[in-house]
């Protein structure tokens, strides 16, 4: 379960070795790092790619082939795994570990649950295979609430944090930080989510006022700005 580690300088530009396998490291995804002057970080897997120090993150966008997905076994109350029928792209080994599974349509509509911390290879779920079966296991203390029957519709949700890349211009996907530019390809580090910080920047920036994700600059940011819509334009 992630939480608040007060930690010493320096300790954001730490990066981890994996520990028994690819995708756990040594705290949980998610896990706060607060340094003495306040700035603030989140510990964070870098995806296959080394990364850019100064460029904004983003989480890996959702499959759609993951997302809306039919149950395929009832699910009773109390119940500490989901199966749902996935299509389109293969789910590697615990990929989703860490994440959530929505519950999005009719029976059980509604609620949300953790899937397991993967503290052994294939602890959230085993690999599946386009157009077969995904089984993720839920974390201790997430039970199902209400009973899910074949009527039920589930998406999987990876991490925020889980195998980050660059953000495309405009973001696919939630930001998941600014980069301090010390992790090479798949290894864990500390995303920085809040305080001052290197970034890229797309266009002038005016001092004093807020930023956003660039729509035209991948992993950079530009002055927020209000958009209108007006007979299908985007007017900046």
């Amino acid at each position: 379960m992630p939480y608040t580690f007060y930690g010493p300088w320096e300790e954001n530009y730490k990066d981890y070795a994996f520990q028994t396998h690819a995708n756990l490291g040594r705290f949980p995804l998610g896990h706060t790092l607060i340094l003495p002057d306040g700035r603030e970080y989140k510990f964070t897997l870098n995806d296959g790619t080394a990364e850019v120090a100064g460029n904004l993150y983003q989480s890996v966008a959702a499959v759609t082939g993951h997302t809306y997905q039919a149950v395929t076994s009832a699910a009773a109350i109390d119940a500490t795994s989901i199966t749902a029928t996935i299509t389109t792209t293969t789910a590697a080994a615990d990929i989703y570990a860490e994440g959530i599974v929505h519950v999005n349509d009719v029976t059980g509509e509604g609620y949300s649950y953790r899937i397991r911390r993967a503290m052994t290879a294939g602890a959230a779920h085993a690999s599946a295979a386009s157009t077969a079966t995904l089984t993720v296991n839920l974390e201790p203390g997430d039970v199902i609430q209400v009973a899910l029957d074949t009527t039920s519709e589930v998406s999987f949700t990876r991490n925020r944090y889980h195998q980050v890349l660059i953000h495309a211009s405009p973001p696919t996907a939630g930001v998941a930080g600014v980069s301090p530019g010390v992790a090479a390809a798949d290894r864990f580090y500390w995303s920085q989510r809040r305080g001052f910080a290197s970034v890229l920047a797309s266009g002038t920036l005016l001092a004093g006022l807020p930023v956003m994700a660039s729509i035209t600059t991948n992993g950079s940011v530009e002055s927020t700005k209000r958009r209108l819509t007006g007979a299908g334009t985007t007017v900046l």
